[in-house]
Formats: C-alpha cells, sequence, structure tokens
C-alpha cells in the first residue's frame, strides 16, 4: 500500500486538474478527506507523541482547508496542498538544523556512518539550502494557486517542482562525492571515478 500512496501524492495536481473538469471542489474535498481518514482507520495504531508533536499542526490545518472548501465550494483550497506540503517539509528540515543531526546528515549515515566535522558542516548547510527552497517553492506554488490557469498550476506541482527537487538532491549529491570521495560502493563509482579524484585514504 505504500507505493499507492506514494503514487496519489505525486499524482494529485493532476487528479485535482482532472477532477475540477468534471466534478465540483466539494465533492473532491469530500474525498480527498475521506482518504485521509481512511489511511489514519488503517494505521492499526495510535500515533506517537513525536508524530502528534511533528505533524498535528499540518494535518489539522490540511483538515480546515477541506473543510473549508466544502462548505465554501471553491476550488483555492484544493489548490493550496502543495503549499501546505512545502511547509511541513519545510518544519521537518528545520527542526534538524535546530536539533541536530540535520536531515541530510542523517541520509549520508545510511551509506557511511562515520562523517567528519568539515562533512557535516557541509550537510548542514545543503539542509539549509533545502530550507530555503521548500520557502521559495512554497511561495511559487500559492502564486500559481491564486493568480494562474489550472493547467500550468498542474505542470509545475505535479513535474517541475519534482524536476527542481531532484537536480538539488543530486547537486548534493555530487558536491559531496567531489568534495569527499563519498561515493564507494554506489552504481555511479565507475563514472565518479573517472571524473572525481579517488577518495582519499582513512587510516585508523
Amino acid at each position: 500500500m505504500k507505493w499507492l500512496r506514494g503514487a496519489l501524492a505525486l499524482g494529485y495536481p493532476f487528479l485535482i486538474f482532472a477532477g475540477l473538469q468534471w466534478l465540483e471542489p466539494r465533492t473532491i474535498a469530500w474525498c480527498v478527506g475521506a482518504l485521509f481518514l481512511l489511511r489514519w482507520l488503517t494505521r492499526l495504531r495510535l500515533p506517537t507523541r513525536e508524530e502528534i508533536a511533528r505533524f498535528g499542526m499540518p494535518a489539522a490545518l490540511v483538515g480546515g482547508v477541506l473543510l473549508a472548501t466544502a462548505l465554501l465550494n471553491d476550488a483555492l483550497g484544493l489548490l493550496l496542498f502543495p503549499v501546505a506540503m512545502n511547509l511541513t517539509l519545510l518544519v521537518v528540515f528545520g527542526r534538524t538544523l535546530r536539533e541536530g543531526p540535520s536531515l541530510i546528515e542523517s541520509l549520508a549515515r545510511l551509506k557511511d556512518q562515520e562523517l567528519s566535522d568539515e562533512e557535516m558542516r557541509h550537510c548542514w548547510s545543503f539542509t539549509a539550502i533545502w530550507c530555503v527552497f521548500f520557502v521559495l517553492n512554497s511561495i511559487a506554488c500559492l502564486a500559481l494557486a491564486v493568480a494562474a490557469p489550472t493547467w500550468l498550476w498542474t505542470l509545475y506541482t505535479g513535474l517541475l517542482a519534482y524536476l527542481l527537487m531532484g537536480l538539488l538532491f543530486a547537486a548534493e549529491f555530487l558536491a559531496r562525492s567531489w568534495r569527499f570521495g563519498r561515493y564507494d560502493g554506489t552504481l555511479v563509482e565507475p563514472l565518479f571515478r573517472r571524473i572525481f579524484r579517488p577518495p582519499p585514504s582513512r587510516s585508523g
């Protein structure tokens, strides 16, 4: 079911665009709300205190937007979901900058447990860059939701924004590989060994 939830999340802009051609906004809002409720009921466990602290406010915001959309029958609320998602990610990434370790550092440690102080500073800096991206992306999504045609909102939030995220993710990986030689054992190791300097030897 995880792949289905992921597909629905990625395809949300296109589903909304198609739905608005045939259905009223309030009908779509009730359907989306039912899916969220079904997701919560099928968790088979209560949320932890940490999950409530992290996602309680975004969940309440989403619920409020859906309720307002259903009552007012206005499609704007449905178009604001990418804004809410970006702000949620901003909170998640930003919290790791304050509390540590940074989110990029946590991802880097999935492959390399030992990171130097310089590498940790690099990860912190790129986590901050991701936070700036989420702020700018939220502004872009908001502007498109309010003032742009629905097809343009769909194109950006359903395709272009993900391409930008992929480019930023790749840029971080390339920068870390170039600076610290962190590409041993990856699929791109043969190519990177031709492009970048060999990884420095680690003694002790």
